[in-house]
């Protein structure tokens, strides 16, 4: 029968493949890393050998056979013989000489490790925001945003933690641990033996308790997570929580939530804080063993001192390197978790000889698309259309007919199941995302705003516009005077998502930042749905001169939009079933005379054919 293995091994060799994985962000900082753990082995060796400085200091002071007990006879054979006052003096700054070297190193280990530390958690936070950057729009459809906000922010926290504290103390401690038992040995080894035989023992402890720490911590983290999605939820939603009067509901969910990060967390701190009791436990009765073996063999005062602090002086090391399976078993989850989502590859992914698109003449080619979101009928079916350069196009159709999933489609936030779409004469597919966004503007109708300055939001549109590009921008989107109407004018701070500012201006907004851009594509996502008519005039104005030469590709309910569209598409159920001019739709389509009268509720009699 296969000898059955330590559950805390099994934890070792379970977490070792994720932490091996943490210890190449160490490789950047090899050397302060190093440094530290030279630093704390000197402090360790130290440590290990200060019972011995005690026995020299002491023996060389007290020869042995004289005790202090007697201390007029220590001073008057301290006048016949002995090392003068000088030398006493000197011998003994042996010890705080000692101490003050083994606190340097210790703290020039601390300080190495930490500046290590820091800078693995700035790398690690990077790379992995980086990475979900880099992610599909169909990953964020699927993730919760506080999750990944927990992954981010406090799992690399316990990783980090893991990969320094644990990797320093793996190395100083058994040092300091070895050393002293080195010295215990050779000053007396049967002491040593003695006192040192329940050293085994106060491994029990740690395999019994880590299993429990194991399971809370895990526990522990999932609900840090749970709490995040609370936490980011409600304050993104704090305008429907409050319009149904929900916040007694929201505040039940966050106490109920940190109610079971309460117990967990005291799982965690139960079955870790006991391990220490019960190894302080084991090390009394070590010291009970010791007291008896003095007794028994009459040996001196100041060896008997030395051992003594050598036995103590253990204790530190035991301590720090007991917890280390705790900390392993705490961090395995969140380790785990980061490096679970670094493997994550995006849905999408650009070719390794994807085309680089400097400059787009604006044709886009749709060649019996189809998509679908999941396992539900088609967003959009056997779509079949071509955006010719230069031109404006309207999308119209009741809401699901697929007109924003076509925008999606042109942005490639999802690739089609089946069909071809192909912008200047290249299939999307080939070409690098990046380079294809930054061929067009986008004008959403949900619009959102940095909580940062004016500037800023409209900066954002192209990230090296000068002042005047940006003031030009806000003039031909028409929020220029508005924004001078602002306390700080342009530093003025909008707000999360812009809510110190009304709907009208924040589209505004967005507007001259889509204008900045200066893409030769823009689309248009019910792009004035929250301007009133004077607005929506002026923006219609600005629209129309951004228009020049442009593809512009607009969902829209608004008349005006529609009429002075080159093109429009009616779409239905995810196909096209008509495209046309207004006045040819109105002949020929009764899909879209019917949704021009209730849209716009304007009844329109078909215009009668032109006369030659």
């Amino acid at each position: 029968m296969p000898k059955k293995k330590l559950p805390f091994f099994q934890l070792v060799r379970a977490f070792w493949a994720p932490y091996l994985q943490l210890v190449r962000y160490l490789k950047p900082y090899k050397k302060r890393f190093a440094m530290g753990l030279g630093f704390g082995i000197l402090a360790g060796v130290l440590n290990g050998v200060f019972p011995l400085v005690i026995k020299m200091a002491g023996e060389a002071i007290l020869p042995p056979g004289q005790s202090p007990a007697n201390p007029t006879q220590l001073l008057k054979s301290g006048m016949d013989s002995g090392p003068g006052i000088e030398s006493v003096i000197w011998i003994s700054l042996l010890i705080p000489a000692a101490m003050i070297a083994r606190g340097i190193f210790s703290y020039l280990n601390s300080y190495c490790l930490a500046w290590v530390s820091l800078r693995v958690l700035r790398d690690i936070r990077t790379e992995l925001f980086r990475h979900l950057m880099d992610q599909s729009l169909g990953f964020f459809n699927r993730s919760k945003s506080g999750k990944l906000i927990s992954r981010v922010l406090n799992d690399t926290r316990v990783a980090q933690n893991a990969l320094t504290s644990i990797a320093g103390d793996i190395v100083s401690q058994p040092v300091a641990v070895i050393s002293g038992v080195v010295v215990l040995v050779s000053m007396d080894w049967k002491f040593a033996l003695t006192t040192l035989f329940l050293f085994p023992i106060c491994i029990v402890p740690v395999v019994v308790f880590g299993r429990k720490v194991r399971q809370a911590g895990r526990a522990e983290e999932n609900e840090a997570g749970a709490m995040a999605v609370i936490l980011q939820e409600t304050f993104a939603g704090i305008r429907v929580i409050k319009s149904f009067a929900r916040e007694d509901y929201q505040g039940g969910q966050f106490e109920k939530s940190s109610e079971i990060q309460c117990r967990n967390s005291l799982r965690v701190r139960k079955s870790s804080d006991i391990v220490q009791p019960l190894i302080e436990s084991v090390s009394a009765l070590g010291v009970v063993l010791a007291m008896v073996y003095v007794y028994y063999y009459h040996i001196s005062f100041i060896k008997f001192a030395a051992l003594c602090a050598g036995i103590f002086l253990l204790y530190n090391p035991v301590k720090a390197l007991s917890k280390i399976p705790m900390l392993m078993q705490k961090c395995m989850a969140s380790a785990t978790n980061i490096f679970d989502l670094l493997k994550t590859r995006s849905d999408i992914q650009d070719k390794p000889d994807a085309v680089v698109l400097t400059s787009c003449a604006g044709r886009i080619e749709f060649d019996r698309v189809c998509f679908s979101y999941g396992a539900d009928k088609a967003a959009v079916e056997d779509i079949s259309l071509v955006i010719e350069p230069g031109k404006k196009y309207a999308l119209v159709g009741s809401s699901g007919a697929g007109k924003s999933t076509l925008l999606s489609l042109i942005l490639r936030f999802y690739d089609p199941q089946s069909g071809v779409i192909r912008v200047d004469g290249h299939d999307i597919r080939d070409i690098a995302q990046r380079s294809l966004r930054e061929q067009v503007g986008v004008v959403t109708q949900e619009t959102f705003l940095f909580h940062d300055t004016i500037r800023e939001n409209i900066r954002y549109g192209r990230l090296d516009a000068t002042g005047e590009e940006i003031i030009a921008a806000s003039r031909s989107a028409f929020a220029h005077d508005f924004i001078l109407e602002q306390p700080e004018g342009y530093e003025t701070v909008v707000g999360d998502k812009g809510c110190l500012l009304s709907g009208g201006q924040q589209q505004r907004l967005a507007i001259a930042r889509a204008l900045l851009k200066n893409a030769p594509v823009l689309l248009l996502d019910e792009a004035t749905s929250a301007l009133d008519s004077e607005s929506e005039r002026m923006i219609q104005v600005a629209l129309e001169r951004l228009s020049e030469g442009r593809t512009v590709i607009a969902i829209a309910h608004r008349l005006s939009t529609i009429l002075k569209s080159d093109c429009i598409v009616v779409m239905d159920l995810g196909r096209v079933v008509a495209t046309g001019t207004h006045r040819e739709l109105m002949q020929s389509s009764l899909l879209y005379r019917n949704l021009y009268e209730l849209q716009f509720h304007h009844h329109e009699q078909p215009a009668a054919p032109a006369l030659s």
